[in-house]
């Protein structure tokens, strides 16, 4: 049994189709065939149904699936760290997150800069699909991923609240009720925010339809837009005083909720196959002590001062 046929095998699993297979791996489609054919006579099954041109697991091929997986992902780490070792680099971190933490990422290189972070975006589907192909080391989502593989740990919550312009009519109020969100354009974080839920939640508890103009998945751009186009956001808190304590657009102001806010979440979530290394403990622990810290480095800021 060579790794290839076992490459070969994950791929024609996960596309379905022997074309597209073929062309992702680079290899001619008779080639592919042959080699699965071959990997079927050494298990000694047959590991997939053929039908009318598409290929699909069948009970056999879905109980390897997931050994093979996890052998080729551990050797791929092997061979990784060896790599990292001959080459005097240290061992990557990789994670995925839902969310837009870019100033987290940043103060975390600050504090550990020997680390060699990789990082992408996902959505929770996405995310999933990576932790359960050990594709990463961790995620840092909002929602707990819908898979038997994965662990998933909450570690920070926060409510949501609203940003906007001082000069809108909804900052001369120490707090907004939902109810008179109605008429108010809206600009949401579409990796927070799930714009169908939310609409429904709101109708259902209020009676209130709101009005999205913006579902954008960056915080720089969620800001310009309030900014710029006098919408409001709906934001956690904690990014509220994440940009206070930078300094930055002191031109927007955070108004809670008077009757009631959702709460928004940070989780970490890993592989069960794969659990946390020695970085990931670390950046699990970075994440926790950052989001404590805002909290209480903005409380002291809004002490008045003494004398």
């Amino acid at each position: 049994m060579e790794l290839s046929q076992l490459r070969y095998f994950i791929a024609v699993a996960k596309l379905g189709n022997m074309s597209k297979a073929a062309e992702t791996l680079f290899v001619s489609q008779p080639n592919l065939s042959t080699s699965i054919s071959r990997l079927e006579e050494e298990v000694g099954v047959p590991l997939f149904e053929r039908r009318r041109g598409k290929i699909a697991l069948n009970q056999n091929g879905e109980l390897l699936l997931k050994s093979v997986e996890q052998a080729v992902s551990l050797l791929d780490a092997g061979v990784q760290a060896v790599r990292n070792q001959h080459s005097g680099r240290p061992e990557p971190l990789s994670i995925v997150c839902m969310t837009d933490d870019t100033t987290l990422l940043e103060h975390f290189l600050l504090e550990h800069p020997e680390v060699n972070l990789i990082h992408q975006r996902a959505d929770l589907p996405n995310v999933t699909s990576l932790l359960d192909r050990c594709e990463v080391d961790l995620a840092m989502t909002v929602l707990p991923p819908p898979s038997e593989e994965v662990v998933y740990e909450r570690i920070y919550a926060c409510n949501f609240g609203m940003l906007m312009r001082r000069e809108h009519p909804l900052a001369a109020l120490p707090a907004v009720a939902h109810r008179e969100l109605a008429g108010v354009h809206l600009a949401i974080d579409g990796s927070r925010v799930n714009k169908e839920t939310f609409c429904a939640a709101e109708n259902s508890k209020f009676g209130l339809t709101p009005i999205i103009d913006y579902d954008v998945r960056h915080l720089d751009l969620l800001t310009s837009l309030v900014e710029s186009n006098n919408c409001v956001s709906i934001v956690p808190a904690v990014k509220y005083k994440e940009l206070s304590l930078q300094g930055k657009h002191p031109d927007l102001v955070f108004r809670e909720y008077a009757d009631g806010a959702p709460t928004a979440y940070w989780g970490i979530a890993y592989n069960k196959r794969r659990p946390l290394t020695e970085l990931g403990q670390c950046f699990r622990a970075f994440v926790q002590s950052y989001f404590t810290s805002i909290d209480t480095r903005y409380a002291d800021a809004q002490e008045p001062s003494a004398g």
